[in-house]
């Protein structure tokens, strides 16, 4: 089968930290011809040496420094770069592991695929649970009606189960993280980027969807996420609260609702993840082992929303919704 060569696009996500290991592995299991862009979003100094070594040996890499913004912005700014048929977009505190991008292109290949989701598993973390369990294999964008207003909710399959627990073969899904994605890159380039931080994955979601075009899982590839399970550097934490400021986190709601005219279900449930996540990183930062982290978080996350209750009027809202796309 004729080699496809494709471009692969590091960004951060939550951290800095992670992104040597990242890029280590991406040239340890990728045999498929590739170029590498790793986005600098406003690494420290130091860690900018250390990439510039680790790629040094290399002449398929380069760094693009866009300073200190959101992925999104960071994805729009240098879309028009990418020249292969298709990208791959990598969190820098993801990693992919053995024969990955294989399987993603023999779906990218398929008609009117513009993206293909590897399987991501995630390293336990912030939440208790297995050392690996699944993060994502497909999700899909329900609506559920409350008084009268239409809201959506996202709903993950297989959410936390162990990997064995998964279906081997190719589905649809509705949307994808940015963990680990795979884009036809003509279609990348037709779309609006959002600018967001979060629902930015919704938002592509439906605009696919109304272009006819499809998201497929494929559980044959397998992406590693870190969620939060290590140790972040102060450095890592800046970032983290910047890009989980709640002023974006509001913006992007708002922005969302504009471009769509739909309102979310959990939004207000979205800054009390964002706080909780904080209150872990800070008991990370001054070494409590996840297990008392886990339980101090609670006890913050219980006393934030007796001041901030979230808005619940519906119990097991995801069972009483139903898919917002239409079926067909």
């Amino acid at each position: 089968m004729e080699k496809i060569m494709v471009t692969i696009v590091i960004s951060p996500r939550d951290r800095y930290t992670g992104i040597l290991e990242c890029i280590s592995r991406v040239y340890q299991y990728t045999t498929e011809p590739f170029k590498l862009i790793v986005l600098d979003l406003g690494y420290p100094k130091s860690l900018r040496r250390d990439i510039e070594r680790v790629l040094a040996p290399f002449d398929n890499a380069q760094i693009i420094d866009l300073g200190l913004m959101i992925p999104m912005r960071a994805i729009a700014a240098i879309r028009e770069q990418i020249d292969t048929p298709y990208t791959m977009f990598i969190d820098n505190d993801s990693i992919v592991t053995s024969n990955w991008l294989p399987p993603l292109l023999e779906v990218a290949r398929l008609d009117d695929v513009a993206v293909v989701n590897p399987l991501t598993l995630e390293k336990e973390g912030v939440d208790r649970g297995a050392k690996l369990r699944t993060h994502l294999f497909t999700n899909e964008i329900r609506s559920i009606d409350v008084s009268g207003v239409k809201y959506l909710i996202e709903a993950k399959s297989y959410r936390r189960s162990l990997p064995e627990a998964l279906p081997e073969e190719i589905r649809p899904s509705d949307m994808f993280e940015l963990h680990g994605v795979m884009f036809n890159t003509q279609i990348l380039k037709t779309i609006d980027i959002p600018d967001m931080v979060i629902r930015e994955h919704i938002d592509i979601g439906i605009q696919l969807h109304r272009m006819g075009k499809k998201v497929l899982s494929q559980p044959k590839s397998v992406v590693i996420f870190d969620n939060l399970g290590t140790r972040m550097k102060l450095s890592d934490m800046r970032y983290f609260f910047h890009r989980w400021s709640k002023r974006l986190c509001w913006h992007s709601a708002r922005e969302f609702e504009r471009r769509w005219g739909l309102n979310f279900y959990s939004e207000d449930a979205m800054y009390l993840w964002v706080f909780r996540r904080r209150v872990f990183l800070i008991c990370r930062w001054l070494y409590l082992p996840i297990p008392v982290a886990n339980k101090l978080t609670g006890a913050a996350a219980r006393l934030y929303n007796f001041f901030n209750p979230v808005w619940e009027p519906l119990d097991d809202p995801i069972a009483k919704s139903e898919r917002y796309f239409p079926e067909g």
